[in-house]
């Protein structure tokens, strides 16, 4: 029936029906990849609302070498980067590349894309450095396990993120790694706490960071104040959070606890909780929320040795959150809502296992990541 029809009558029948329209509306046309590649479907997806995570582009060429294969990542960049605004990550494989200069090489391979160092950057994580642009993860075994948007609590974030995997665990040990889209996630949420969503709209988030002078691989948010701030002393170090809006005291940890004057707590300016994704029109749960329930529990631990916890498992306080988060207005962020929001990503996730060669190339604003362990 005309839907101006005296007799029309919505259904919830007819609403499916129109979503999955709409859905199919608005997937991406397939894009071609030419000879050496092709699309391709493997456990490692998931489909949710029409989106598929992440785009699985396998290598049809095994016998292609690394300079084949970088002069195939020039001539399709532009469709490249449209599969991953659509899906949010891109999974290549079969492609053989077996070290960190490989995938050195492999990255190099894309044309405008300007490196964030992790000298630069402000991670909480301790890293080794592999290449010039190629570090590990974390070398602490506690960082990273809870799902996380890249740097999105300091006001440096990097948009891409490329992830390699040169040994992959033994099948059924564990090690991958999980994704899931932060707009789905936010999507959710906002039906659950359109309230809380309403005020990380509309007010931001600030967060505070406890770090000590020396590089703790103890604890996954073990970085220290100076290779954080990227700053030799105090002074320099003060000079730095000054310009960038930030508020510090020395010698204090959470609850107020006294500590060396060469410890540090500050707290970031204003930062956004949501944000738009680059050629999209999907918001996104862009912020570190999530995470700040393993935070909590390790900057609780802060002047001592990491361990004692599992963030798998244990849950900090509602007053240790306070310590590490808030909204910009500085009213409280309730924990119950974080550990509905963790619920969501790890029901909505996908995981990647990890085989040789694979390299991920994920939308930082679209993707939350975790690291699984092994």
């Amino acid at each position: 029936l005309h839907p101006r029809s005296p007799s029309f009558r919505r259904s919830p029948e007819l609403d499916r029906a129109l979503l999955r329209i709409v859905d199919m509306a608005e997937m991406p046309t397939p894009h071609n990849f030419g000879p050496l590649a092709r699309v391709a479907t493997a456990p490692d997806q998931r489909t949710i609302d029409g989106l598929t995570l992440p785009q699985v582009i396998a290598c049809a060429d095994h016998a292609a070498d690394l300079n084949t294969i970088r002069a195939w990542v020039a001539e399709h960049q532009p469709a490249l980067e449209q599969a991953l605004a659509a899906h949010g990550a891109v999974l290549f494989r079969g492609f053989g590349l077996a070290s960190a200069d490989d995938f050195d090489a492999f990255v190099s391979s894309f044309a405008g894309w300007e490196d964030l160092s992790y000298e630069r950057s402000m991670s909480f994580a301790v890293r080794k450095r592999c290449t010039e642009r190629i570090c590990t993860t974390n070398e602490g075994k506690s960082g990273g396990l809870i799902f996380h948007h890249e740097q999105a609590q300091t006001p440096i974030w990097p948009s891409k993120l490329f992830f390699c995997c040169v040994l992959p665990a033994a099948p059924g040990d564990g090690g991958g790694t999980g994704l899931v889209s932060s707009y789905i996630v936010l999507e959710k949420l906002r039906a659950l706490h359109p309230e809380f969503v309403r005020k990380c709209s509309d007010l931001g988030v600030k967060y505070t960071i406890f770090a000590g002078p020396e590089q703790d691989a103890s604890k996954g948010a073990g970085r220290s104040w100076k290779s954080f701030f990227h700053a030799e002393t105090k002074e320099e170090c003060e000079a730095k959070m000054g310009r960038g809006g930030w508020t510090w005291e020395w010698g204090r940890g959470p609850a107020g606890a006294p500590l060396s004057d060469q410890f540090l707590k500050c707290t970031t300016p204003r930062l956004d909780a949501t944000k738009t994704a680059p050629n999209t029109e999907r918001e996104c749960f862009f912020n570190q929320l999530i995470a700040t329930i393993a935070n909590a529990l390790e900057f609780s631990r802060v002047g001592t040795d990491g361990g004692g916890f599992d963030p798998l498992v244990d849950t900090p306080t509602q007053a240790a959150v306070d310590e590490c988060a808030s909204f910009a207005d500085g009213s409280q962020i309730e924990l119950y809502v974080l550990l509905d929001a963790k619920r969501l990503c790890e029901e909505n996730a996908v995981d990647v296992c990890w085989q040789a060669g694979d390299v991920a190339l994920i939308c930082n604003y679209q993707v939350f990541k975790v690291f699984k362990v092994f």
